[in-house]
């Protein structure tokens, strides 16, 4: 008789009705498994929240509106759906020159409407949208002959200035990290609503934008004088210069910031200890005018009183030969 521990064990075969092998379960496949399950969920989630965030950024929630449909023909519209917004709203822009042109001034407002709701985040829909409203379109209703009544087209330019600006506060929704709107908005308050103070508003909203140009922290203060808030006008002045750590920057025009502070200090009678300038001190020193600005980091170049390109250079407007 043999001793059975000697005898090799037969080979597993295959279950019956299995339909193959087992596979055996080992701890460190079904972990492997499980991660790459879990990491598929996480990355779906995370990619539709990127889209979303890129889709909001692009176009700030604008949609495809019924009313922007109807005015898009059927090929203009699939062209629309596969992608190509840009290409549709650079035609329409094109139209829009036309109706300018044409002083067709409800067709060229509801083609702003659409091209800005297809490229929302293009600053110059909106900026020359507004210009053809509030500019273009208000000026023309202004100068109408065909209306007799001066009241009545002082009221129809002033709609026209009014739906321009619609326009930028509607762009700013969309843009609210450029300067150019913000600026835009301030100066309809100024040139066209004739309201200085609105202005100074949006002129400072402006200002907070990295790309906004110095010389708007001028316009902020002049808007506030303008609009009768001199305390306001003279503690913007006030803190523009004292925030400044030198005043040699010849771009942000520290003599006109001076001649404020000095006049309105006399005007509301600031007390002398309380004064940037007070009574009887001396003005700074400025370069003088047609000083070239610095470049590349140089200094501008130092001319003698009474000397320098101001004094070089032939005048614009030369007396007549007697």
């Amino acid at each position: 008789m043999s001793d059975a521990r000697l005898s090799p064990a037969p080979e597993a075969g295959p279950v019956r009705g299995s339909g193959g092998p087992r596979l055996r379960w080992s701890a460190p496949l079904a972990g492997a498994l499980l991660g790459l399950v879990a990491w598929g969920g996480v990355k779906v989630a995370w990619e539709q929240r990127i889209g979303r965030s890129e889709a909001a950024l692009r176009y700030h929630g604008n949609v495809l509106t019924r009313q922007v449909s109807d005015q898009l023909g059927q090929g203009t519209l699939i062209g629309l759906l596969g992608g190509l917004r840009a290409v549709v709203a650079n035609y329409y822009w094109l139209e829009v020159t036309n109706s300018w042109e044409n002083k067709e001034w409800y067709k060229l407002r509801g083609q702003v409407d659409l091209v800005t709701a297809l490229q929302p985040r293009t600053v110059l829909f909106w900026e020359m949208g507004a210009w053809h409203l509030a500019w273009n379109a208000s000026v023309d209703k202004l100068d109408n002959i065909a209306e007799k009544s001066a009241t009545r087209r002082q009221a129809d330019a002033l709609k026209w200035v009014q739906m321009g600006k619609e326009v930028l506060l509607r762009g700013v929704e969309n843009i609210p990290d450029r300067y150019n709107l913000w600026f835009q908005l301030g100066w309809i308050e100024n040139q066209k609503l004739h309201d200085d103070l609105a202005a100074a508003h949006y002129y400072e909203e402006a200002l907070k934008r990295p790309d906004a140009p110095r010389y708007l922290e001028r316009f902020v203060g002049y808007c506030l004088e303008s609009g009768g808030d001199k305390a306001g006008a003279y503690a913007w002045w006030k803190q523009l210069w004292l925030s400044a750590p030198d005043h040699a920057d010849r771009v942000r025009a520290w003599d006109k910031v001076e001649d404020r502070l000095r006049r309105l200090e006399d005007e509301l009678k600031v007390p002398a200890a309380e004064r940037v300038f007070p009574p009887g001190s001396p003005r700074q020193a400025y370069a003088p005018p047609g000083t070239p600005l610095p470049r590349n980091g140089q200094p501008p170049p130092t001319f003698a009183p009474g000397t320098g390109p101001a004094s070089a250079s032939p005048s614009l407007h030369p007396s007549p030969k007697k």
